[in-house]
C-alpha cells in the first residue's frame, strides 16, 4: 500500500506552485524574487530571510485585501467569468491610482494613494492569474495524464523561480565577493529563516483575527458593538507591540551603562571630561564619552606624527545622564566645562553634535587634533543612548542642546578681541549630522555667521533631515553658489582649485550607495533618481525598484552599512573613514603636507586597532552604575554655578559673570597639565594615554 495517493502527491505539488498555490502566490513569488536582487549592502542569511519574509508578507496582506475586495463585487463566486472580470476591474482602479499626479512628493495622501495602487494592482494580477491556471487545472485533472501534466508545471515553475532566486543571489555575490566570503549568504538558509518570517507573521495575523472575533462575541451584534470590538482589539495589540518595543530598546540603553574593562579609569589630565577636575563624573559620561574622553591624543603622538610642536588636545564630553530630563542643562555643564579647561584660548573650537548612542567618529577627532597639531578644544553632548535607528525621536533634544550650546559659544566669542577668538567649527555624522544641521537650517550660510561658526562638515547626512529635504545641500537663495559642496569621494573634492575649496563653508560627504542617506520613505511608492540609468558609485545595475520592496532593501542594508573590521577602512555605504583624514583637513581648511597625511592616515589605523583591543571584553563584563539624579537648573554643580540657557533667552555676559566668581582659574592651573606631565611614555606606533 502506497504510503501517499497520487492525488495527494497532486495536492502537495499544487501546493508549492509559484503561481496555483493561493490566489497570493504569484505575487508572494514576484516579491520574494525582487527581494533577493542586489541592493546597497551585502547581508547575511538572516537578514536576506527576514527581508524577503517580510516582502511575502506585504505581497500576502495586498492580496488578501484584493480577494476580500473581488468577493464582494462578484455576484455568482461560482463564475469564473465574474471573478476575473472583477480582478480586471480592481487592476484598473490600481492602475488609475498609481498614476495620479505626483507634485514633488508633497501631498502625503496622494503618495498613500499611488502605494495603495501598486499594491491593489499587483494583488489583482497575481489573482486574476490564479483563478486562469486554477481553471486550467481542474479542468485537464480529470485524467492522469492531465493530473501528472498540472504537476509538471507546477514543478517547472517551482524550478524557475528557485534558479532565478539563486541567480539574483549569484549577481549580489558578484558584485560583493569578498563580503560575501565572510557573511557565507545561502539560498536555503534565507529560504528557511524567510519561512520562520512569514510563519510568524502568518501566526499574529490568525491570532489578531481570534481576538477580534472572540471581542465581537462578547459585545454582541450590532454595529457599534462591532466597532467597539475591534477598536479594543486593535489597542490590545497596539498596546502589546508598543510594550516589547520599548522593552526591547530599554534592554538596549543599558548598553550606554556599561563600563569596558579597557576604558574603567578616569583621565588623570584636567583637560577632558571625567577627570577629577571635571564638572562631569567618569561613570555619567556614558560607555561612549568613557571612550572619547580617554581616548585624547597626547602631545608626543601628535608631535611623533606630524614632525611639529603640540599641544594637549581638550575634549569635553557631557553624557545624557549629566542631565537625562533637561536637554539643556547639559549645554549648560558643556559650557561650564569650555571655561574650567581654558577652551576658548585655542586656535580652534570643534563642536560635535554625536549619533543616538552618543558615538563620535574616533578617525574625525584624531584626524583634527594631528592636523591642528594638539590647539584645539572639541565639545560634544549626548542626546540619546539607543542607536540612531531607535533614535528619531531624539533628534528634537539634540537639536535644541546643540542650539543652545552654539549660541552659547557665540555670545562668549562677543566678548573677545576679535584677534584673539578662535576659529569655531561644527561637525556631525548620521544622526549627528540631521540634529547640528538644523541648527541653521533655515538660515543657510547666513546661520553659520549669526552663530559665529566658520565651517562645518556633515558625513553620511540623512535623506530624512530637513536640511536635505528643504534642497540647502544645492545652491539656493541660502546657501550661494560654491558655498555648500557634497561629494561621494576625495577625488571630486580634488577637482576643485584652491580658491574653490576655500570658498566652501559647509562640506557634505555622502557615499552614492549609503543607504542611511537614501532611506526615505518615498521609496515605497516612488523610483529614487538614485536608481535611474546614471547610478552613482557602489549602486549595482542589476537593483530594480518595486513597490515596499525596495523600501525593505535600503532599510536593512541601513543595518549592514557599517560593518567594519578595526584598521580595514573602506570608501562604502556609511563607512567614511578612508575619506575621513582628507576631507577634515581640507574641509575645515587645516594645514598639512601629503607627508604629514600619510603618516595620520597610518595612525589612525593603528589607533583603531588598539582601541578594538581595549573594547573587546567589553561584551563579557556587565559592568554599570546607577545614574545620578536630573540637577536642578541653575545649582552648583561640583561647586561652580552653571550658566542659565532655558526658555528663549540666553544669558551672555551676565552668566560669564556669575560663573567667574565661582569658578577657579583655569589657565594657571592648566599650565602644568598642557606639558603632559603625567602621559606616559608612548610610541607612534598608536598607543594613547588615559
Amino acid at each position: 500500500m502506497s504510503l501517499i495517493s497520487f492525488d495527494q502527491l497532486q495536492r502537495i505539488v499544487t501546493a508549492f506552485s509559484p503561481a496555483a498555490g493561493s490566489p497570493a502566490s504569484p505575487l508572494e513569488t514576484t516579491q520574494f524574487l525582487r527581494s533577493v536582487q542586489p541592493s546597497l549592502m551585502p547581508r547575511t542569511s538572516i537578514h536576506q530571510g527576514a527581508m524577503s519574509g517580510l516582502a511575502i508578507l506585504s505581497a500576502r496582506a495586498a492580496s488578501n485585501r484584493v480577494d476580500y475586495l473581488a468577493d464582494k463585487i462578484t455576484p455568482n463566486e461560482d463564475s469564473l467569468a465574474q471573478r476575473l472580470i472583477a480582478r480586471g476591474l480592481l487592476a484598473g482602479v490600481g492602475l488609475g491610482m498609481r498614476k495620479l499626479p505626483d507634485e514633488n512628493d508633497t501631498a502625503w495622501p496622494a503618495a498613500f494613494s499611488r502605494l495603495t495602487g501598486e499594491l491593489i494592482e499587483a494583488g489583482a494580477i497575481g489573482g486574476f492569474l490564479y483563478e486562469a491556471i486554477t481553471a486550467t487545472r481542474h479542468r485537464s485533472s480529470a485524467s492522469r495524464k492531465g493530473a501528472i501534466a498540472n504537476m509538471a508545471v507546477s514543478a517547472a515553475s517551482l524550478s524557475f523561480a528557485l534558479y532565478r532566486s539563486r541567480e539574483n543571489l549569484k549577481a549580489r555575490r558578484d558584485f560583493f565577493t569578498e563580503d560575501f566570503d565572510k557573511l557565507q549568504l545561502t539560498l536555503p538558509k534565507s529560504i528557511a529563516v524567510a519561512t520562520v518570517m512569514t510563519g510568524v507573521g502568518t501566526s499574529i495575523g490568525f491570532a489578531h483575527q481570534g481576538t477580534r472575533r472572540a471581542l465581537e462575541q462578547f459585545y454582541g451584534p450590532g454595529f457599534i458593538h462591532t466597532g467597539l470590538a475591534r477598536t479594543t482589539n486593535n489597542v490590545f495589540w497596539a498596546g502589546a507591540f508598543t510594550g516589547l518595543y520599548w522593552a526591547g530598546i530599554s534592554k538596549i540603553g543599558k548598553s550606554n551603562e556599561k563600563i569596558d574593562p579597557g576604558y574603567a579609569q578616569p583621565p588623570s589630565t584636567p583637560l577632558v571630561s571625567g577627570s577629577a577636575d571635571s564638572l562631569c563624573s567618569f561613570e555619567d559620561l556614558g560607555q561612549q564619552g568613557r571612550r572619547y574622553v580617554s581616548d585624547v591624543l597626547p602631545p608626543s603622538l601628535i608631535e611623533a606624527t606630524m614632525s611639529e610642536p603640540a599641544k594637549h588636545p581638550i575634549r569635553i564630553f557631557v553624557g545624557f545622564n549629566e542631565q537625562p530630563l533637561y536637554p539643556s542643562g547639559r549645554s549648560e555643564i558643556a559650557l561650564a566645562e569650555m571655561e574650567r579647561t581654558g577652551a576658548y584660548e585655542r586656535g580652534t573650537l570643534l563642536l560635535i553634535s554625536p549619533t543616538g548612542t552618543g558615538w563620535v567618529d574616533h578617525s574625525m577627532i584624531e584626524s583634527a587634533e594631528f592636523f591642528t597639531r594638539g590647539d584645539l578644544a572639541s565639545v560634544c553632548i549626548q542626546f540619546g543612548r539607543y542607536p540612531s535607528f531607535l533614535s528619531l525621536q531624539k533628534v528634537r533634544a539634540g537639536r535644541q542642546q546643540f542650539r543652545q550650546l552654539v549660541w552659547g559659544v557665540h555670545q562668549r566669542l562677543q566678548g573677545m578681541d576679535p584677534a584673539d577668538r578662535p576659529r569655531v567649527l561644527v561637525f556631525g555624522e548620521s544622526l549627528g549630522a540631521w540634529a547640528s544641521s538644523d541648527v541653521v537650517m533655515k538660515r543657510g550660510i547666513e546661520g553659520l555667521d549669526h552663530y559665529s561658526i566658520d565651517r562645518a562638515l556633515w558625513f553620511g547626512m540623512p535623506q530624512l533631515a530637513r536640511w536635505s529635504a528643504a534642497g540647502m545641500d544645492r545652491p539656493g537663495q541660502l546657501t550661494p553658489d560654491g558655498t555648500v559642496g557634497v561629494f561621494d569621494r576625495w577625488e571630486e573634492l580634488e577637482l576643485l582649485n584652491v580658491e574653490e575649496r576655500q570658498a566652501l563653508r559647509i562640506v557634505q560627504l555622502s557615499h552614492d550607495n549609503d543607504p542611511i542617506t537614501l532611506a526615505t520613505p518615498t521609496l515605497l511608492y516612488r523610483k529614487p533618481d538614485w536608481l535611474g540609468e546614471e547610478r552613482g558609485r557602489g549602486v549595482p545595475e542589476g537593483q530594480r525598484w518595486s513597490p515596499v520592496v525596495t523600501f525593505l532593501q535600503t532599510a536593512i542594508d541601513a543595518a549592514n552599512a557599517m560593518r567594519d573590521s578595526p584598521g580595514d577602512f573602506r570608501s562604502t555605504g556609511h563607512d567614511y573613514r578612508a575619506d575621513t583624514a582628507r576631507f577634515v583637513a581640507e574641509g575645515y581648511q587645516l594645514p598639512y603636507t601629503e607627508e604629514q597625511l600619510a603618516a595620520v592616515e597610518v595612525q589612525l589605523r593603528s589607533l583603531e586597532i588598539d582601541r578594538a583591543a581595549r573594547m573587546k571584553p567589553a561584551a563579557e563584563t556587565e559592568g554599570g552604575h546607577t545614574p545620578s539624579p536630573a540637577k536642578a537648573s541653575g545649582e552648583h554643580h561640583k561647586g561652580v554655578h552653571l550658566p542659565h540657557l532655558r526658555g528663549t533667552r540666553t544669558a551672555g555676559a551676565r552668566w560669564l559673570q556669575a560663573f567667574r566668581k565661582h569658578a577657579p582659574p583655569a589657565t594657571e592651573d592648566l599650565v602644568e597639565a598642557e606639558k603632559g606631565p603625567e602621559e606616559p611614555a608612548e610610541t607612534p606606533e598608536g598607543a594613547k594615554a588615559n
